[in-house]
């Protein structure tokens, strides 16, 4: 194993990158450097504190960095595949109402149970404690961002783990993007775009969730051209696919998010969406995911239903949609 030198003591100023999180664009830039030097294909990173986990392949001379959701499936079927004869419905892997249905697709063919949280360990790890109180085993559980839990060596979102289970994987993977491609084969494609709006008035994020509400009584019939099939509000405490309209997952009156579940079309199996209000900051985070049978096609309506809600949604000027987005 190689260690980027110049990363490899403890710095609290962390000059070498601008944020210390390897979700952010820029942070494996000298990891890449490195590989690219000595011709290795495959990147492991922690963050500062060793919590999250991050994975880049080279794969036909193109750094590719997977996405959390694309760890926490491939590092979920590592773990059904060591114990796929002895799995049952007891058998649970946890994942948030934010992360990719991909890992419940899965479950659902290969007979296993996955269980949707609110989106932080605190979720994660609590759920995971009650469900074995009650006698069920626990196996894994993931959030999109780059946070993994394996219970049964650490209770907690932690990344040294994550990465010695994933190299683990890779010994008989060989390449994780082409063991990737072949869950996707079997399971489907599930495309996600996940981005945000910056509003400098703290105030306009509650009036924004406030105008979706108006749209329609009592939630939108269509989102484009798709109908919705399923609405979810756990800020109001309402779910039209329940049992008196409550909600599968905890509510909150100040805190602002919405899951919205679209119909299919010709070339895809639907989408699902959700959209929040940071806790910390005056930013409004929507994560969507497309899945369809063909690759091109899941990437199709997820980028056509993120121009629809941009252009209809969150149209106010003084949202400002991240950079990456800003010229679509």
């Amino acid at each position: 194993m190689t260690v980027v030198d110049q990363q490899a003591q403890p710095n609290p100023d962390f000059p070498t990158v601008k944020y210390p999180n390897p979700e952010e664009k820029g942070a494996l830039d000298l990891a890449i450097s490195t590989a690219d030097e000595k011709n290795i294909r495959l990147i492991l990173a922690n963050d500062p504190d060793a919590d999250r986990f991050a994975v880049a392949e080279k794969v036909a001379n193109h750094w590719h960095q997977f996405t959390g959701d694309q760890v926490g499936v491939l590092l979920a079927y590592w773990i059904f595949s060591s114990r796929s004869s002895q799995l049952t419905t007891d058998d649970t892997m946890l994942t948030t109402a934010v992360s990719s249905q991909m890992l419940s697709n899965i479950a659902e063919v290969e007979g296993f149970t996955v269980q949707e949280t609110l989106t932080g360990f605190k979720w994660l790890g609590n759920v995971a404690q009650d469900l074995k109180d009650l006698g069920k085993r626990v196996h894994f559980a993931y959030e999109e961002a780059l946070g993994y839990m394996i219970p049964s060596i650490v209770s907690d979102k932690d990344g040294v783990t994550a990465a010695a289970m994933f190299l683990s994987a890779c010994s008989t993977w060989g390449s994780p993007w082409a063991q990737l491609q072949k869950l996707y084969e079997k399971y489907g494609y599930f495309a996600t775009t996940n981005t945000y709006w910056r509003s400098s008035d703290v105030t306009k994020t509650e009036s924004v969730f406030e105008a979706i509400r108006k749209l329609e009584q009592p939630f939108p019939s269509h989102v484009g051209y798709r109908k919705v099939i399923r609405w979810r509000d756990l800020t109001t405490g309402y779910d039209s696919a329940t049992e008196a309209n409550v909600p599968d997952l905890p509510t909150s009156a100040s805190t602002q998010m919405i899951t919205c579940w679209l119909d299919g079309s010709d070339s895809d199996n639907g989408i699902r969406f959700t959209i929040r209000a940071s806790g910390t900051e005056p930013k409004i985070k929507l994560y969507l995911e497309c899945c369809s049978k063909h690759q091109d096609s899941a990437h199709k309506g997820a980028v056509e239903t993120l121009q629809y809600l941009r252009h209809s949604w969150f149209h106010d000027p003084i949202l400002q949609i991240e950079d990456r987005f800003a010229d679509t």
